[in-house]
């Protein structure tokens, strides 16, 4: 059966169900009623044997009466004699009321007539008596008269009695059919009522039970969503990060390239090299950034920061493209908008880079203009208006409704003419929302478009000075003197690494040892980015960084560092209330993209050319300089610094390394590995030093085995011996 037409069947059985049901109820109705009638006549009817009866010794009483008074000539016996005469015509009246009808109707004439006379006769015997004497009234009562008279009532009132029986035994016939059939429609209609009630009973436990795995269906089919969109976001996050990292040592290397003479055409090649790869880390981006979102992982970090630094910062990031283009970016911003506020500097960065991002990509001569202008303040609470308007191609206004929606644009031509993955203005939307703001955009087709985003926003502080705490080394003045950074870093290799990157970049920051000192400087200064590697001695970077979210309440962003690669490591920063994650060795670039993302207080610096580094000799080494050439640029000393520690700390760590083989320690083994990873990576050892390294860090109590262990030690240590060699003849 269809489900369509299940319901005509069922509304059809119903109609019919209902018209039974009324029909029975009709005939039990109508045989209750005759029931009803029959006993109200069998009440009549034994009502008139009564009466009949009472007439009866009424009658006999007066004659009573009448012949005791003659008799023993005692007039006691009359007294009341009228009242019994009166009662006599009662009875007879009201048996005349009840019983007249047209078979009755004689008799009952003849019985009035008998009646009267033989009051008249009894009266008649009475006044004898008084007059002439008891003879005469014996006399009188003797000659029959009087008995004529009562026989013959009796005759009538006996005929009338058996008519009355007959009907009497007619309508306790009547009664009894209309009982039997009244019980038996009850009957009919019981089992009826019975049968409908258990057949809606079995109809509804099977929409029930129906509803019910309709229900489980849908709570499993929810759950595999979940599951699904839980893979589907894990496969996102994982397969942007492991993309990002090849990406980045493409562009890398690209930005080393432009950096080498090279012909024109060579020039060309790696200049379109370097902006495919732009190109794609931002779809790259834009990908991890919608499956953050939509899986909860993105969060709202509210610092203090300063607003107009913030725009110019946009002002200098976007510059150099817009006089590329001909165009002229313009910033203005209200007086009245105050500078220091309280927000997610971060979130408001993205958003004001993707849509003037946008406005540029979209406009090929003409302006783009970013207004900021207060809409409301109160107290220390003020909304902010940020207009981003260009005179662009514009957007159709059927497309106005839909311009948000995930991988849109105007047109398909669009994407083909301008790139993009379409998820850019989702993003935006989305991180408003997450700001409880609001965006709209206006557009004129061929004229330009306007995208108007309002935030709530609480003043802030300026946050002080802190004089007491200062870069160890002897660095020029910090030209960011409102930017402080806390380092939570134990290996001694990445601290000199750390000092070196941030005091290049001037700026300042404090170096402890583990998470327990990092607690601790946080409660005694104030501080704008912590830069926080996980595993460390006392309390590791998880625990801090919960006990920072928890139990001090703070929003401060937190960029997690570690050496591990394993799949999923960076979801777990994230979850545990990381802001990002950065791995082992660290690329400055990408530190220094960070810093001023989390910061928002310092624009993008010009990076230096790298400088050139003499090919190898051919022998085949283990250590790779490059990555330590960079970061220095050229700063001989700082890189036989580092090496000279890297000579003294990596015996060390075998030395540790080697006792937790010994004494068979799972968990000292899986510390001091992820150590050495950390101490070996700035010398380009992690193709040679990982695979053995991540083994030892993936040791547990369940898996461990002494003799592998120990095999896996023997070949660590034969080329770490040969990198120390190495490492000796470099700084000799």
């Amino acid at each position: 059966m269809q489900p369509k037409r299940i319901k005509y069947y069922l509304l059809g059985l119903f109609i019919t169900g209902m018209i039974l049901f009324v029909v029975l109820q009709f005939n039990s109705a109508r045989n209750i009623r005759k029931l009803i009638s029959g006993n109200e006549q069998l009440l009549q009817e034994l009502n008139v044997k009564n009466e009949i009866q009472k007439l009866q010794t009424s009658l006999a009483k007066t004659d009573s009466k009448v012949r005791g008074a003659v008799i023993s000539r005692d007039t006691t016996h009359i007294t009341g004699i009228e009242v019994e005469i009166a009662i006599i015509k009662s009875d007879l009246k009201e048996i005349n009321k009840i019983v007249k009808n047209d078979s009755t109707e004689k008799l009952l004439t003849q019985l009035n007539y008998l009646v009267d006379e033989k009051n008249s006769f009894n009266l008649l015997i009475l006044d004898t008596f008084y007059s002439s004497g008891k003879s005469a009234a014996e006399k009188m009562i003797n000659n029959q008269r009087g008995k004529r008279l009562g026989e013959a009532i009796t005759s009538i009132l006996h005929q009338l009695d058996t008519t009355r029986q007959t009907e009497v035994n007619r309508t306790t016939r009547l009664i009894d059919t209309s009982g039997q059939k009244a019980q038996s429609w009850g009957t009919v209609l019981v089992l009826f009522a019975c049968l409908t009630s258990l057949l809606a009973f079995l109809y509804i436990t099977s929409r029930i039970h129906r509803q019910e795995q309709l229900i489980e269906a849908l709570d499993e089919s929810q759950r595999q969503e979940k599951n699904l969109a839980a893979v589907k976001d894990q496969f996102l996050a994982n397969m942007s990060h492991e993309i990002r990292t090849p990406m980045n040592a493409v562009l890398g290397f690209t930005h080393l390239l432009q950096a080498q003479p090279l012909n024109d055409k060579s020039r060309e090649y790696v200049n379109a090299i370097s902006g495919a790869g732009r190109n794609l880390l931002e779809i790259i981006n834009d990908i991890l950034d919608i499956s953050k979102i939509e899986s909860g992982m993105m969060r709202i970090e509210a610092t203090s920061f300063s607003l107009r630094g913030v725009l110019h910062s946009i002002d200098t990031l976007f510059r150099a493209k817009a006089e590329e283009k001909a165009l002229q970016l313009n910033i203005s911003i209200q007086e009245e908008v105050p500078d220091i506020l309280y927000g997610d500097v971060m979130r408001l960065t993205q958003v004001l880079v993707n849509l003037t991002s946008n406005a540029i990509k979209f406009t090929a001569e003409g302006e783009v203009n970013i207004y900021v202008t207060r809409t409301w303040s109160e107290d220390k609470n003020v909304r902010l208006l940020f207009t981003v308007r260009d005179t662009g191609i514009g957007i159709e206004a059927a497309q106005l409704d839909s311009i948000f929606d995930r991988f849109n644009q105007a047109e398909a031509s669009t994407t083909r003419k301008y790139g993009g993955t379409g998820l850019g203005l989702t993003i935006v939307k989305q991180l408003i929302e997450l700001q409880n703001g609001f965006i709209s955009v206006e557009s004129t087709p061929g004229k330009g478009t306007a995208f108007k985003v309002e935030l709530p926003y609480l003043l802030g502080e300026t946050m002080p000075e802190n004089t007491d705490i200062l870069c160890t080394e002897k660095d020029p003045q910090p030209i960011h003197p409102n930017i402080w950074l806390l380092v939570a870093e134990d290996n001694r290799m990445n601290q000199n690494l750390l000092r070196h990157l941030l005091s290049s970049w001037q700026l300042q920051y404090r170096v402890v040892n583990n998470g327990r000192e990092a607690l601790q400087a946080l409660e005694k200064q104030v501080f704008d980015l912590v830069l926080m590697d996980i595993q460390m001695p006392e309390m590791d970077g998880y625990s801090a960084v919960t006990h920072i979210r928890r139990e001090m309440h703070s929003n401060i962003p937190v960029i997690a560092m570690t050496a591990h690669a394993m799949e999923g490591e960076r979801e777990k920063c994230l979850q545990m209330g990381m802001n990002d994650y950065i791995s082992k060795p660290i690329d400055e670039n990408t530190l220094y993209r960070m810093i001023q993302v989390y910061t928002g207080k310092f624009s993008s610096r010009e990076m230096p050319p790298a400088a050139a580094h003499p090919a190898e000799n051919g022998h085949s080494h283990l250590l790779n300089m490059q990555y330590l050439q960079d970061l220095s640029k050229g700063d001989k000393a700082f890189e036989k610094n580092m090496l000279q520690q890297f000579i003294t700390q990596l015996p060390e760590d075998l030395a540790m390394l080697k006792n937790a083989i010994v004494i068979n320690d799972p968990v000292s083994i899986r510390a001091t590995a992820h150590n050495l990873k950390t101490t070996v990576s700035f010398t380009g050892l992690e193709t040679h030093l990982y695979p053995i390294l991540e083994q030892l860090e993936q040791t547990d109590e369940n898996n461990y085995n002494a003799d592998t262990a120990s095999e896996l030690f023997y070949t660590l240590k034969q080329l770490c011996l040969q990198a120390i060699q190495e490492a000796i003849d470099i700084t000799i």
